[in-house]
Order: C-alpha cells, then sequence, then structure tokens
C-alpha cells in the first residue's frame, strides 16, 4: 500500500494546564509517508518540531519507533492521548510527547481503528 492523503491529516493539540495559557494550543499535521497491513511510516509536523516515525504491530501489541530522535517505545490504543503521552514523555520532550500522542489520535481517526 502507499501513503495517506496528500495534504496530511491536521490535528489540534492542548498542553498539560501548568503550561501558560498561549502556549497551551497548537496545531499539528500527520503524513503518511507508507503503509501496509502491520505497519505506517509517517511525519508528524508541530510546535517547530518534525519527526519522521514508524508503528507497528510486534507480539505483545504495538510500538513507536522515531529513529532520529532515538525513541522507542510500546504503545495503547492509538486514541489513547494520556498513557502514549506519559511513555513518550519518558524518552522525548513534553511537548513533542503531547504532539505525538494527538498525531497517533488523529491517524486512528484516519485508519478508523486504533490497533495495525
Amino acid at each position: 500500500m502507499s501513503g495517506g492523503p496528500a495534504g496530511g491529516i491536521l490535528f489540534l493539540c492542548t498542553g498539560p494546564a501548568k503550561w501558560e495559557p498561549d502556549e497551551r494550543r497548537w496545531s499539528g499535521e500527520i503524513k503518511i509517508t507508507r503503509r501496509s497491513v502491520s505497519m505506517v511510516e509517517f511525519i508528524i509536523y508541530g510546535r517547530s518540531s518534525c519527526m519522521n516515525g514508524i508503528v507497528g504491530k510486534y507480539m505483545s501489541g504495538q510500538y513507536i519507533c522515531i529513529p532520529d530522535i532515538n525513541v522507542g517505545c510500546p504503545l495503547s490504543r492509538f486514541s489513547d492521548i494520556f498513557w502514549n503521552k506519559q511513555r513518550l514523555s519518558a524518552h522525548m520532550q513534553e511537548a513533542d510527547a503531547v504532539t505525538t500522542a494527538y498525531a497517533l489520535k488523529a491517524l486512528s481517526e484516519y485508519l478508523g481503528t486504533d490497533w495495525l
């Protein structure tokens, strides 16, 4: 299979209440570059970041890998923003973790499923 929509999938992010009010909301975009039955490769844009990533299936569930910043961890359902943000925050900047969690939710809405 090939990628997703030509213009990408737009989404809105909301950061934690502890952040300044003008920094709590921002937009993002996820562009699918490759897709197969058991993986999706993509680029996430948001809050001055650009991250290439892959989500896929393995024996115990789903994972995400963002090779450019040495991040990899298990995922919950794609729409589980809280759990995915918590896992990702242990490996990357909090704003990027929030952006990635919301991008995964947008991906689940586009794919019509929470699981690969």
